[in-house]
């Protein structure tokens, strides 16, 4: 059985994709029903969005901003909800989900 990993990272997830997939030349999960789900893929683009939306660049550091991170977590936990949701929903039974994402701020 598949495990379809959700973590937060800077330009990353939060569903990591981990496989090379030559046909379409990008990364994917491996998991078929996951890859091809447009819902999936909306929300995980939301949420990586919004997650990367909390640092910080100037010319010689990168920072994350934990106050922006709050303002946001409400929208940032509700969008990672319907994920699991979504993940839960189409699941028949080929993945389990590991989720590791973890808010503290």
């Amino acid at each position: 059985m598949a495990t379809i990993k959700l973590e937060l990272d800077f330009l990353i997830g939060p569903i990591i994709k981990d496989v090379f997939n030559a046909e379409k030349n990008e990364l994917v999960t491996g998991v078929a029903i996951v890859d091809n789900d447009e819902i999936i893929d909306e929300l995980n683009s939301k949420i990586m969005s919004l997650y990367s939306s909390f640092y910080n660049f100037d010319k010689d550091s990168c920072s994350f901003d934990v106050d922006v991170a709050k303002e946001h977590k409400l929208e940032l936990v509700e969008l990672i909800k319907q994920l699991t949701e979504r993940l839960n929903f189409i699941n028949d039974g080929s993945f389990e989900i590991d989720n590791r994402i973890h808010l503290d701020f």
